[in-house]
């Protein structure tokens, strides 16, 4: 499942779209049980997607209520970021432990760590940002987004099985600190869209 909001809804009222959270991106809908849903424009909702086809369709739209939690200490256990919740890592929190994203968003920034490793199943969405830094791992198993943007840090290895967009840097941003830095190797298998801005910075294996 992914995150987004109702967009617009047809006149046949089981087709529509819907703009997805993170990449703002908007996909066609279409769910024979959206009637009985209650979902309205505006309204957040989780939906079933396969990013690797060339036309992606959303279906089996569901309401949710966005929750957030933040991370300002260190855990060393594992973390999960559940449907619907955004977990945010900052003001020196650190994870030690493995970090799986299900169908949520995981938003690590300021002086935010994750040490562990990072797993996204679900078509979950994981952001670096703003010195925000990954010393671990990351596994893509199916994503809606990963962007690492205004010098959010990534030293860990990337890899990306499948996944719609890979964002490095901050898309239509004012430049100076906009960037990001990957400093790991990079394995992508299946993707929609990679987005490099020429301010961030690169260096495989270094």
């Amino acid at each position: 499942m992914a995150l987004g909001k109702v967009e617009s809804i047809n006149t046949d009222n089981i087709s529509g779209t819907i703009k997805e959270d993170e990449t703002s991106i908007v996909y066609p809908f279409n769910d024979t049980n959206f009637p009985n849903t209650g979902l309205k424009v505006g309204d957040p909702c989780t939906y079933d997607i396969d990013y690797s086809d060339k036309n992606p369709v959303a279906s089996n739209l569901k309401p949710y209520t966005p929750t957030e939690r933040e991370i300002t200490t260190t855990i060393d256990t594992p973390v999960t970021v559940n449907v619907g919740e955004t977990v945010k890592i900052k003001n020196g929190g650190k994870v030690n432990g493995e970090i799986k994203i299900n169908s949520g968003c995981l938003i690590i920034q300021g002086t935010g760590e994750s040490n562990g490793g990072i797993v996204v199943d679900k078509e979950g969405a994981l952001v670096v940002r703003n010195g925000g830094v990954v010393k671990g791992q990351i596994v893509i198993n199916n994503a809606s987004t990963l962007k690492v943007k205004n010098g959010g840090v990534v030293r860990g290895e990337i890899v990306i099985n499948k996944a719609d967009s890979f964002i490095v840097g901050d898309v239509g941003g004012s430049g100076g600190n906009s960037g990001g830095i990957i400093s790991g190797n990079i394995t992508i298998k299946r993707i929609r869209k990679v987005v490099i801005t020429a301010d961030s910075k690169i260096n495989c294996g270094s």
